[in-house]
């Protein structure tokens, strides 16, 4: 057992998320972990959608054509949310197909809202863990941590500044020979069906995803990474091919209805 790797885990959007350090110093590694479990817990007071108070919560109270002010925090996370809209042809949507088209984004002027035709629902679910990985990473820098990886729900994870062997989780990983990973500075999130059952919903279709029986994606950027595991749920391979040979930093795993595991920008 190494003992200058320091474990924290905390209770924050609905799940459970862990801190773990490298470092000679425990209490200056509990403090950090800290720091950032009390930025997750600020960050989860204006991503949540049950919450009507939070910047997402009042969004989903405006009505077509109408916009509000919100933090930047939330224009980052959303600005990511469309950028894995288009990218996966509208596999990921925050609003399960009722209309993500109709959200605009004024980053200038620090407004959201939605356009006069429509309007939708939002949830961030879907990548506002990783979105809170990403975020964090300022803290360690504050704190000139270094060596950490930073988990989000167990199922995406982000490895920062050395190599660090991640498990994929899940049974589906260890049946097809996918047990374990080694990352620097990426993160891995992954989707399948082992746990909740067939719960990745397709918003083209309003129906559970089906095409593959588990997914993964690695990507430098932890919200995109969660993002694009769902998306891959849905999508076919050639499509994922195309995606990573325009998106070099993007790395698939998919696990087809026979059970084969397809690797994909390895």
């Amino acid at each position: 057992m190494n003992e200058t790797v320091h474990h924290f885990s905390h209770e924050s959007m609905s799940t459970s998320f862990e801190v773990i350090i490298d470092s000679e110093n425990r209490e200056y590694a509990r403090q950090t972990a800290g720091a950032i479990f009390r930025r997750i817990d600020q960050l989860e007071n204006l991503l949540s959608k049950y919450n009507p108070g939070s910047d997402i919560g009042q969004i989903n109270l405006l009505k077509a054509g109408e916009s509000i002010r919100v933090s930047s925090e939330v224009i980052d996370c959303l600005e990511t949310a469309m950028w894995a809209y288009r990218s996966t042809g509208g596999l990921f949507d925050p609003t399960l197909g009722s209309g993500f088209q109709w959200l605009e984004i004024d980053r200038e002027n620090f407004r959201v809202g939605w356009k006069a035709g429509g309007k939708a629902s939002l949830d961030l679910g879907g990548l506002g863990k990783g979105y809170a990985l990403d975020d964090v990473t300022t803290i360690l820098e504050d704190w000139e941590m270094n060596e950490v990886v930073l988990n989000g729900g167990g199922s995406t994870a982000l490895a920062l500044g050395r190599e660090w062997t991640l498990g994929v989780g899940g049974p589906w990983g260890e049946k097809v020979g996918l047990s374990e990973v080694t990352l620097k500075n990426r993160a891995l999130s992954g989707s399948g069906t082992e746990v909740k059952g067939a719960h990745i919903i397709n918003p083209k279709t309003g129906k559970p995803a089906q095409r593959h029986l588990a997914a993964w994606a690695i990507h430098p950027s932890a919200a995109k990474a969660d993002a694009l595991s769902t998306a891959f749920m849905m999508m076919e391979n050639e499509k994922i091919k195309a995606l990573c040979k325009k998106h070099p930093e993007i790395t698939a795993y998919v696990v087809e209805p026979d059970e084969t595991l397809i690797k994909i920008g390895v």
